[in-house]
């Protein structure tokens, strides 16, 4: 170990620490990755690591909320650029997209995990929550859907988001920009029906 990794401040090594485990995790999942390995990529003893987290579910309960809180505000940004709905829906569905290929590691540790404790599920779930009510909150601001019929649409959209990631993942023909498009286009085709502005 280097006397400069010694001497890095307490927040610059938690930050190391969390960028190492995050493509540790993200490359050999929870389940095999071990205090150990991530030590070692991260070119510290495990007393370090330690130092900062008390448990590798504590590491990784720190990673979901640093992943979900850079989602979060990638998806405020995006629903609060425009008071246009049909450019609401495209700037909302490019900002997913673009993290999930900008920032593959985050949205792999987000849903693509093989990690059920379940502290690390429920704090997951309540990320898919927070963005359902986002995209809810749009959609009620435009149209007059009540509560439950503005939730099945937005459960609806997601959905079709998830699977066009997989998509995009398996089709590399296709990229973000034709799928922001080809998504906006068929989703605003039905939303515009409810649209009250």
């Amino acid at each position: 170990m280097s006397s400069l990794q010694q001497r890095l401040p307490r927040e610059q090594r938690r930050d190391q620490l969390v960028g190492v485990a995050r493509s540790v995790f993200a490359t050999r999942g929870y389940r095999t990755t071990s205090m150990d390995t991530i030590a070692e990529a991260a070119g510290v003893s495990k007393p370090v690591l330690y130092q900062h987290f008390a448990s590798k579910q504590d590491l990784y309960l720190a990673l979901i909320d640093d992943s979900a809180a850079h989602l979060d505000t990638t998806l405020d940004a995006a629903i609060g650029s425009t008071t246009d709905p049909h450019e609401k829906v495209r700037a909302t569905y490019r900002s997913y997209f673009k993290f999930v290929v900008s920032h593959r590691e985050e949205f792999v540790i987000l849903f693509n995990s093989d990690v059920y404790e379940p502290e690390a599920q429920d704090r997951i779930r309540s990320l898919r929550e927070r963005s359902a009510s986002r995209v809810m909150t749009a959609l009620k601001s435009y149209t007059d859907l009540d509560d439950i019929q503005a939730r099945l649409l937005c459960r609806t959209l997601i959905g079709t988001a998830e699977v066009v990631v997989k998509q995009l993942e398996t089709t590399p023909q296709i990229d973000v920009d034709t799928a922001v498009t080809l998504l906006t286009q068929m989703s605003w085709g039905g939303l515009q029906s409810f649209t009250t502005k």
